[in-house]
């Protein structure tokens, strides 16, 4: 049975049966504050929340419940975002709505408080972890472009040195040798991909600029161009396309990554790629479609991460890199990208969001 309410002031028995209930019925915590400041009624939330019993509170000045620091002059604590006092003396972070009450024999304010510990907590949480992705991203970045700059020098010079003991003992070498120094310059020149890789990843997402309004069946045209695909392979593009008002750069640079995979892990001379754009529920969705030998579902996670691929490297020049950076400039502008593919059936598609600034 609800603890009984009582009112400094008589009021009519019908109205303050019918106040105090409701006001004891809230799920939040309630007080009656008079016009000079002076708590009239409050609720059990108010009790559970700073660790007094009514009696302790009523005829007293309301602000009693904040710190010293946020009372003045007898006012009656203010709105917003305070700090609550209990009575053991700890504080806790409240919000309070202040709203006028006139009524038969009622008058004052009605102050509704609530616990924001929970949600300052998270907000808090939310800080913390936004720095340290700050910090961390900051460390990538410097790593890879130290990583970069320092190394990418060193490796030069050793596949420049593996082409010249080749051709100095091409003479007398046997075919093994000579081998082996072809694959020394490769896998030098591959390092060196992985590192302009990893300092293309620690970037994505870190430029951008104005949107721009343009044709995207344009665009792809434009990019294609520039790719200089092998001879056997197309870029078709299927079905409409629209105009579109978005960052274009970046675009550009997933749909690179994903026409430039569908070309690199491809199992055959020919091939073919589709590309798709449509506006779905306020955004843009693109799909990349080749017929290439597929991606069996148990790696279509696995795909996405840095430095992961699923064929040798000394069989395809891949750095792993490619959809790592495609994951993160998509899901830094709030899109998300899927694979769908299931062989022995060829053919694998990719397909994103993409935002279109309003």
């Amino acid at each position: 049975m609800a603890a009984s309410l009582t009112l400094q002031a008589p009021l009519p028995f019908a109205t303050a049966e019918l106040y105090a209930q409701i006001v004891e019925a809230s799920p939040s915590g309630l007080l009656h504050v008079a016009p000079d400041g002076r708590i009239m009624l409050v609720n059990r939330r108010i009790e559970a929340m700073f660790g007094y019993d009514r009696a302790d509170l009523l005829g007293r000045p309301a602000e009693m419940l904040v710190p010293e620091r946020f009372r003045g002059g007898g006012r009656c604590i203010g709105s917003g975002d305070l700090v609550g006092l209990r009575r053991d003396g700890s504080e806790f972070p409240i919000e309070i709505d202040l709203n006028p009450i006139v009524a038969e024999g009622i008058h004052g304010t009605i102050a509704a408080v609530q616990d924001i510990t929970a949600r300052h907590a998270a907000s808090l949480d939310m800080e913390r972890q936004r720095q340290e992705l700050e910090r961390s991203n900051a460390d990538l970045a410097e790593f890879a472009h130290a990583a970069s700059h320092d190394l990418k020098a060193p490796l030069r010079g050793m596949a420049h040195l593996a082409d010249w003991i080749a051709e100095d003992i091409a003479a007398t070498a046997s075919p093994q040798t000579l081998e082996n120094c072809a694959l020394l310059r490769a896998r030098a020149m591959r390092l060196q991909a992985l590192l302009d890789g990893l300092l293309a990843y620690a970037r994505a997402g870190r430029v951008t600029g104005p949107p721009e309004t343009f044709d995207t069946a344009d665009m792809v045209r434009e990019l294609v161009a520039t790719l200089a695909l092998p001879g056997g392979f197309t870029v078709t593009l299927a079905g409409e396309m629209p105009t579109i008002t978005a960052e274009r750069m970046p675009l550009e640079r997933v749909l690179q990554n994903l026409i430039e995979n569908a070309v690199k892990h491809h199992d055959r001379r020919v091939g073919r790629i589709l590309v798709s754009a449509s506006r779905d529920k306020g955004r843009i969705r693109f799909s990349v479609s080749d017929d290439g030998p597929g991606i069996p579902p148990r790696y279509h996670e696995r795909i996405f991460q840095v430095f992961q691929t699923l064929n040798r490297r000394d069989d395809v020049e891949a750095s792993g890199i490619g959809l790592a950076i495609v994951k993160k400039k998509v899901e830094m502008h709030g899109g998300r990208v899927v694979v769908d593919s299931a062989p022995p059936q060829r053919g694998t598609r990719f397909t994103f969001t993409w935002p279109e600034a309003a």
